[in-house]
């Protein structure tokens, strides 16, 4: 049996038990008893198709109303931000283990407001709608929808699939984006501070540094260097030495050919002198016993840390 087949199978054992509960607390109890044997019972890798499989049956056995029953909480999250009231099991059938937590409406607008939320338990309760008496409203995180972003048509299209496939609000979906971005951003701005001066050759070639933003520039530096000992101190034949390029560089350091080229701009200067000094031109690298650079040139050996 397919995983998506098996959370079917589960959730329509959850409907069951649901039928004629009201109780906020029961509902909960019930749905996270058959979320957890569902979460068991599927792969990891199928959890997304499954985790909606689950809920697209409830919201068969429980449609949404358009006006306060008991055992519904009103929403406007997803679905183009259509005022309606969903099943309480939909609230509790989410990936977002915070809101298991979030019993009542009062405890939902403050879950949304980004209070924390009330002890108490409210259910049955049709929140309370404010009419407003001014021609501008305050916009908050609760009442933004996906239009208001502004967003090209692509990029919603992409939001909306991310919220219908995790299940999130549009503020938590928004909530979560700003932890990620942030935390992604100020971790690059850490390791740009970060001065690779100090680290071993052979260790910034290992994966550990692949995707530092320094490295590049690190390792730049440093296979210019070991290209200069290697013509300068190793051989005295021309043609066995080789032209400082960007072909040459790239291959001693694994970076990307435009960020080579753009760096190597910095010392283009040396670069040019040191090529001159040895007469030393593009046709030299192309040995005639098919060498590479990077089979005769070992950086790590010749500059094995960083340089003042």
């Amino acid at each position: 049996m397919s995983d998506t087949k098996t959370a079917s199978e589960i959730a329509s054992k959850l409907t069951a038990e649901l039928q004629n509960l009201t109780d906020e607390l029961a509902i909960k109890k019930v749905t996270l008893k058959y979320w957890g044997e569902m979460k068991k019972a599927v792969s990891d890798g199928n959890f997304g198709r499954c985790r909606t499989a689950f809920r697209k049956a409830i919201q068969l056995a429980f449609p949404d109303k358009n006006k306060a029953t008991p055992g519904y909480y009103f929403t406007k999250a997803g679905k183009g931000q259509i005022e309606r009231f969903e099943h309480l099991a939909l609230w509790f059938a989410t990936a977002s283990e915070e809101r298991w937590e979030v019993v009542g409406d009062d405890a939902r607008k403050q879950y949304f407001t980004g209070f924390s939320s009330s002890p108490e338990t409210a259910t049955e309760v049709k929140p309370e709608i404010n009419i407003p008496t001014e021609t501008t409203t305050e916009l908050t995180l609760e009442s933004m929808n996906i239009t208001t972003l502004q967003l090209d048509a692509d990029t919603q299209q992409k939001v909306q699939d991310a919220l219908d496939y995790s299940g999130l609000s549009l503020a938590e979906f928004i909530q979560k984006a700003c932890t990620i971005y942030a935390t992604t951003l100020t971790g690059k701005a850490k390791q740009f501070d970060s001065d690779l001066s100090g680290v071993e050759t052979q260790e910034l070639l290992s994966t550990k540094y692949k995707t530092h933003p320094g490295r590049a520039r690190e390792m730049v530096k440093r296979a210019i260097q070991a290209i200069k000992i290697h013509n300068s101190e190793m051989v005295s034949e021309t043609g066995d030495r080789w032209h400082i390029n960007q072909t040459a560089i790239q291959s001693l350091t694994g970076s990307k050919p435009q960020t080579v080229k753009e760096i190597l701009a910095d010392y283009q200067d040396d670069i040019n002198s040191h090529n001159a000094t040895h007469e030393l031109t593009p046709y030299l690298n192309r040995k005639a016993d098919k060498r590479k650079i990077e089979d005769v040139i070992d950086v790590a050996a010749l500059v094995p840390n960083g340089i003042e």
